[in-house]
């Protein structure tokens, strides 16, 4: 999916909400990790073999992390992907169009990237 397909989908989700319902905390927890679970690791290792600056691309997440930038960490992701040509579940569209599922996928992204991240510079066996 491409950046275009994925603001298409995003505004055309959001225009046919007309309220987000409440939602399964524990649930939309256990889904998000399983979406993370399932690009996350093979999109840091796309980047670091396209020789991007992974501690430039980490602290930034950190950063919109830090700073409960939820829809910004989520939509770096998707320009990351784009640029390495990695393609992102469709679930992770659909929940990333979702204003109160973003905050439960970025937590769950951040949370994978940093593991993956610290495993890299403790063995550096990554890429």
């Amino acid at each position: 999916m491409t950046t275009t397909e994925y603001a298409q989908f995003v505004l055309q989700a959001k225009q046919e909400a007309a309220e987000s319902p409440t939602i399964d905390e524990a649930a939309a927890v256990e889904a998000a990790h399983l979406i993370s679970g399932s690009f996350t690791y093979l999109l840091y290792e796309a980047l670091l073999t396209n020789f991007f600056d992974m501690d430039a691309i980490t602290r930034h997440l950190e950063k919109l992390c830090d700073s409960a930038n939820h829809f910004g960490l989520v939509y770096f992701i998707v320009i990351l992907a784009n640029a390495v040509d990695h393609p992102l579940p469709s679930q992770f569209t659909e929940m990333s169009a979702n204003d109160n599922l973003v905050p439960v996928l970025s937590s769950a992204i951040i949370e994978d990237w940093l593991e993956y991240d610290t495993n890299c510079e403790a063995t550096e066996k990554c890429g």
